[in-house]
């Protein structure tokens, strides 16, 4: 069936539109949507060919078979208060979305609304700059309107932008600051402008004159307003029918649900409502029956991902038809290099290593003498070489020390040629890599730390709750991940209980362990250092507590007995004699108290109580982890004993990511990049 659409079309649908009450608007369009539904059975909600693979597919990160994302345009005041409520929904069901917000004329977008779904992980993007449909019908309307769309992506530090009604031009998209559209479908007759781009795929619109290209997503699952109000379903069938095409096509199945048509309390009160169970209905139907085959990620993600894991495609779609992405297949396999300049570097990257060299790749490893590093990597069978030391906490000393590790990397660096660099904020590396314009990827979990001036990652990898709008130190691409970093090596622990017998601990003891405030880190809060003598004070006054410190390196014990002698007079608080493994510790231990953040994060991941001493500035996945109960920040030495909760825990071991979504996201993302700069 040809279905054809015209600006004369709209101005008078919208017209007719604008004159009628809501409810025999909806019930006009109700009449016309189950008349229409006989004639396009052949192209809806299936379109055969919309099924065919880009040129050159290789298929999703980690072998997943189809990818799930899900969208929300907020239409109205209505669907804008309903916001949060999808958000906890999703959220209790492990997913996560993109929101759309209309900048002008419906209703005020609160910046405390869009920055807390950031925070907890979800998106938002730009709705169009007014929710009309003149903006792409109207080349002086669009030039007009262009700026202030900018404008709020910019504001918002939003990177996607969806049209209303989906009315859009994919020419006049190129002259946003957009790096995805989401305005386009695979097919849906039942839209104001009904011509399809016939692909389940992302594509690549080609960029004009100056103008980047960016990513097109289409949706490919029926629109919920469709379904649901205009041909009153009443079930989930056409959708799971959709999917299973979808997933059989090893596609992305992008889904676009409205806040304001989901009824939160099952009673449908407006005319253009249904009940919101059945967005929640089919949110289990994909965990429960496609558990472990599907990639659920952002729009955001998935467009970066696109652009540098599965390369460009030739040329933009227009009309019905497509040009789908090619990608050539690189051998041999190019050299990662990964640097270890920290002690919770050993146990991160470990399982990451293993992956890159499943997957065949060459993985040079360095690492520098700092903090255990060099005899926890012996003790981890993590193979290695050894170059450079720390410098102490001294800003001069550590700036020229940096530069000076950068200069003892070179030659090895040199000889080896990598064609990636990978640290969790190795300087020294980020450095050397700039001067020998190696591309660099730093994962990162805190957003308040520094950067190095004039040399910057080329790109950052970062947690879903860090919004991109407060990474100071970005001058590339901000990929995410899912979870926390702790669940990439959480998965693989097995407990050891020999560990207790070597530290001296008894059965009836209670086990806290007790992690000092980094005292050398440019993050140092004197904040830390009160809450922590504090905290050790009020824990050696406790009966059946045994304290196990756990200093950072040499120095800072040798600091530590100097200054408090009393505190290792008897056999209360034991001092490991080296380096041990660090979630055995932790697992053995009934609380679990630090003034760092990783050890913090490894306690929530294998749950255990877990409070932070941490004085400086809170990070975006620590205040994550406090606002669902996982984490307690103490923040006054009068609250510990109300705040502190000193006793025997259950030690029974949780499952962890059981499907390992972090690790495997993170891999994914160093091979699209390697393999990207492999073709370049």
């Amino acid at each position: 069936m040809k279905i054809t659409w015209s600006n004369e079309w709209l101005r008078l649908r919208y017209a007719v539109k604008s004159m009628l009450p809501k409810w025999v608007e909806i019930k006009i369009r109700q009449v016309l949507a189950r008349r229409k539904l006989a004639s396009v059975q052949d192209v809806w909600p299936i379109l055969e060919t919309a099924g065919a693979p880009p040129s050159g597919w290789r298929g999703w990160p980690d072998g997943k078979q189809f990818a799930f994302v899900i969208s929300h345009d907020v239409d109205t005041q209505r669907g804008l208060d309903r916001c949060l409520l999808l958000a906890d929904l999703e959220e209790r069901l492990g997913f996560r979305s993109a929101f759309y917000f209309v900048p002008k004329g419906r209703y005020e977008v609160p910046k405390s609304l869009r920055d807390e779904l950031v925070r907890r992980g979800f998106e938002v993007g730009v709705h169009g700059l007014y929710h009309d449909w003149h903006t792409f019908t109207s080349r002086p309307v669009f030039e007009k309107r262009a700026p202030g769309i900018n404008h709020y992506l910019k504001d918002w530090g939003a990177i996607g932008f969806r049209a209303p009604s989906m009315i859009r031009n994919l020419d006049w998209i190129r002259e946003l600051d957009v790096e995805y559209d989401a305005s386009t479908f695979d097919t849906d007759p039942f839209e104001p402008q009904p011509d399809g781009v016939g692909t389940i795929f992302p594509f690549w619109v080609e960029g004009r004159g100056s103008r980047p290209g960016y990513v097109e997503l289409p949706y490919t699952l029926p629109q919920d307003h469709t379904l649901f109000v205009l041909l009153q379903a009443q079930n989930l069938d056409l959708w799971k029918r959709k999917l299973e095409w979808i997933v059989k096509n090893k596609g992305m199945a992008s889904l676009d649900v409205h806040p304001c048509y989901t009824a939160p309390s099952g009673v449908v009160r407006a005319c253009n409502e249904y009940p919101l169970s059945y967005y929640e209905s089919f949110l289990r139907h994909v965990k429960d029956e496609y558990k472990g085959r599907y990639w659920q990620v952002l729009p955001r993600d998935l467009s970066r991902w696109w652009k540098i894991d599965s390369g460009h495609p030739l040329k933009a779609v227009s009309g019905s038809s497509r040009s789908p992405a090619s990608k050539a297949v690189k051998d041999p396999m190019p050299k990662i290099w990964i640097d270890l300049d920290n002690t919770p570097h050993v146990p991160l990257f470990k399982p990451i290593i293993r992956e890159l060299k499943a997957k065949g790749y060459d993985v040079l490893v360095t690492a520098r003498d700092a903090f255990q590093v060099w005899e926890l990597a012996d003790r981890m069978g993590v193979e290695c070489t050894k170059i450079g030391r720390h410098y102490g906490k001294h800003r001069i000393l550590k700036g020229l020390g940096l530069c000076y590790r950068a200069l003892q990397l070179a030659p090895l660096i040199l000889r080896e040629k990598p064609i990636l660099a990978v640290s969790h904020g190795s300087r020294s590396q980020v450095i050397l890599s700039a001067l020998l314009r190696i591309p660099c990827v730093v994962i990162s979990d805190y957003e308040h730390a520094r950067g190095i001036p004039f040399f910057h990652p080329s790109y950052h990898i970062m947690p879903d709750v860090i919004p991109d709008s407060v990474i100071k130190d970005s001058h590339g691409p901000i990929l995410h991940y899912p979870g926390i970093k702790e669940n990439v090596y959480a998965p693989d622990f097995i407990p050891d209980a020999s560990l207790l017998q070597e530290l001296g601990i008894r059965a009836e003891d209670i086990v806290v362990t007790v992690r000092p405030p980094a005292t050398e880190a440019h993050y140092r809060a004197p904040l830390s250092d009160v809450l922590f003598d504090a905290t050790m004070s009020f824990l050696l006054a406790l009966p059946d507590v045994r304290i196990i410190l756990v200093p950072r390196n040499k120095k800072q014990i040798e600091l530590l007995e100097a200054s408090k002698p009393e505190w290792f007079s008897g056999d209360k608080v034991i001092v490991p004699q080296h380096a041990v493994d660090g979630l055995n510790l932790l697992w053995h231990s009934d609380v679990v108290i630090s003034g760092g953040g990783t050890m913090n994060r490894e306690a929530v991941a294998l749950g255990v109580p877990v409070y932070s001493i941490f004085g400086g500035a809170v990070g975006a996945v620590d205040q994550y982890l406090a606002e669902i109960g996982k984490l307690i920040f103490l923040r006054d030495p009068a609250d510990l004993p109300a705040k502190l909760n000193i006793k025997k825990r259950d030690k029974t071991l949780q499952a962890v990511d059981s499907e390992r979504q972090t690790l495997n996201t993170i891999v994914a993302r160093i091979v699209g990049m390697a393999e990207n700069h492999a073709a370049h």
